[in-house]
């Protein structure tokens, strides 16, 4: 076999531009994968960006940090990551830390592409004006109209008139018009502060309760028996506008029935316990808010309790029984104030106040069975809570036999405050059905836009119990009993349900207290209050409760 070449023609110069060919489609083909995997780099991280901020706009913190941690990238948008770190600090209440933070993304010149007027929107909203200043100072040397605004607003709920004024100055004729109603209730706003006043609390009708002096720096309320303390701390952390369900009227004429008498009162609107009144008059060294801080013995209250208690364990056993006006247990002696002689069955004896039959209903309960129903009423429970605002409950002790009759009998070993006496009564007009109590219905910022309202959230403390209507029907037979010790209201109208306390005061004197809610058959109000030093429940406390009726139910 021959081959023949000549037709053939071969060079080393033709391979080596085929190799060069192919190294360089190799080369191309690599550059395009390494692009489209930065690309694809750059597309998650600018997603995982708009993630988190989503995340901490929805009250996400933890998932946003986590997805922070995992998803931060030294190359692709490490501007954004390093702004939402200090986000992430803000959103937690960190400001120092996110200060630090801010800082050094200054320093470092790094630019960023977040959606800051969410960002700032969302702290306004809210009235977390200290996080809106962080950030918005933050923000402010790159400029724009968005966040000369929510500058102006922040220096404005800040109470510095000429800083708002000034950022105001600096938008833009187009920004002001397309936002001119917003601007004029921010310009508005800024000149009431020249004024030198704020009214800044208000009651049920819109009228104010309460204004900030700005020369002073100070509260000045314009209501009778109510400190505004802590509303004032809250306002000075950035102007903002609480309206309470009080009815400044009503408790102005409180006010004229505690002429001659120290003490607290608290009114419940039932069904959502909403604080209509909350009046202190307190004595010398008590607290300011003392309807929703001081607590007290509150005498026969507790025998409510110790009855439902009593019911729950079935009963019987004790009544009818013989009351001699005294009861030994464990080498001491429970007294009555009175012989109450036959006491036919529980309702008698709640009327009646008989402290032998509750002495005799707490050891048949026992210490477990009563102070566990104490708890359930919130007796060494935390204090109910109102945003801002603390209302102390009650507390107990408990001990031997002797201190369980005590107990039961309201004698010894509890106290509450008024505001947890109306929240008693309140409880037992709805049949168990508990309602926290509440005292702000709405705040706004300076916008007038909402920043919170109250939501009503029931809770059943006992799944349909009987005897509650038992102790309903014991507390309008104090009233309605011949000697019940509430007898002085009868034919009151309308129909009352109550329960009386006398206690030990100060000096030798009794204080009057008396919780119970009305009308009887459909609960409009629950109540407590206490008079110190007025003497017998049955006598100074019915006739007052006579006089409140009457600023209730005018004829």
């Amino acid at each position: 076999m021959v081959l023949d070449y000549k037709d053939v023609s071969f060079s080393f110069q033709d391979r080596k531009l085929r190799r060069r060919r192919r190294l360089l489609w190799l080369l191309l083909l690599a550059l395009l994968l390494l692009a489209a995997w930065l690309g694809l780099r750059c597309l998650k991280a600018r997603a995982a960006v708009a993630r988190i901020e989503d995340l901490l706009l929805a009250g996400r913190q933890d998932q946003a940090e986590t997805l922070l941690q995992d998803a931060a990238s030294p190359l692709f948008q490490r501007g954004n990551f390093r702004e939402l770190q200090a986000l992430s600090e803000l959103f937690r209440g960190r400001l120092p830390e996110a200060a630090v933070r801010f800082a050094e993304l200054r320093r470092r010149g790094l630019s960023t592409t977040l959606r800051s007027g969410r960002l700032l929107a969302h702290f306004f909203d809210r009235g977390e004006y200290d996080k809106l200043d962080l950030y918005s100072s933050h923000l402010l040397p790159g400029g724009g109209d968005q966040v000369r605004w929510f500058h102006a607003l922040c220096r404005a709920a800040f109470l510095d008139a000429d800083a708002a004024e000034k950022a105001l100055a600096g938008l833009s004729a187009t920004y002001r018009r397309a936002n001119g109603k917003a601007v004029d209730m921010l310009s508005r706003f800024s000149g009431s502060l020249r004024s030198g006043r704020v009214d800044y609390v208000f009651d049920r009708n819109d009228v104010p309760l309460a204004y900030f002096d700005l020369q002073r720096r100070a509260s000045r309320s314009l209501l009778p028996g109510m400190d505004f303390a802590a509303f004032e701390a809250q306002f000075k952390k950035g102007a903002r506008f609480f309206h309470l369900t009080l009815d400044g009227g009503l408790q102005r004429r409180i006010d004229r029935l505690f002429q001659g008498h120290a003490g607290t009162l608290v009114l419940l609107d039932l069904p959502g316990s909403a604080i209509a009144a909350a009046y202190s008059k307190p004595g010398a060294g008590k607290p300011a808010d003392a309807a929703f801080s001081e607590r007290y013995e509150p005498g026969s209250i507790v025998k409510l309790v110790s009855l439902l208690a009593y019911l729950r364990r079935g009963g019987d056993g004790i009544f009818p029984m013989e009351c001699p006006g005294h009861l030994a247990v464990d080498g001491g002696i429970i007294y009555d104030l009175e012989r109450h002689g036959l006491v036919r069955d529980v309702s008698q004896a709640l009327a009646r106040s008989c402290n032998v039959g509750f002495a005799r209903m707490g050891l048949a309960v026992g210490r477990s069975g009563l102070t566990e129903l104490l708890q359930r009423f919130f007796f060494n429970a935390p204090a109910f809570s109102d945003r801002f605002l603390a209302f102390r409950t009650g507390r107990f002790a408990s001990g031997g036999e002797a201190a369980l009759a005590r107990l039961a009998a309201g004698l010894d070993g509890v106290t509450l405050t008024t505001l947890h006496g109306a929240v008693l009564a309140a409880v037992f007009a709805q049949n168990g059905l508990h309602f926290p109590p509440f005292l702000i219905d709405d705040t706004k910022n300076l916008l007038g836009l909402g920043i919170y309202r109250h939501d009503p959230r029931p809770l059943r403390l006992l799944s349909d119990d009987p005897g509650f209507l038992r102790v309903k029907k014991a507390m309008a037979a104090v009233v309605e009993d011949d000697k019940g010790t509430g007898r002085r209201l009868a034919g009151s109208v309308p129909r009352l349900a109550v329960k009386t306390g006398t206690a030990p005061g100060k000096a030798g004197k009794l204080d009057a207290i008396l919780i119970g809610f009305f009308p009887y058959d459909d609960p409009r109000y629950a109540f407590a209050f206490r008079l110190e030093g007025a003497g017998r429940a049955e006598l100074r406390g019915v006739f007052f409760l006579q006089e409140l009726l009457k600023l209730l139910y005018p004829r």
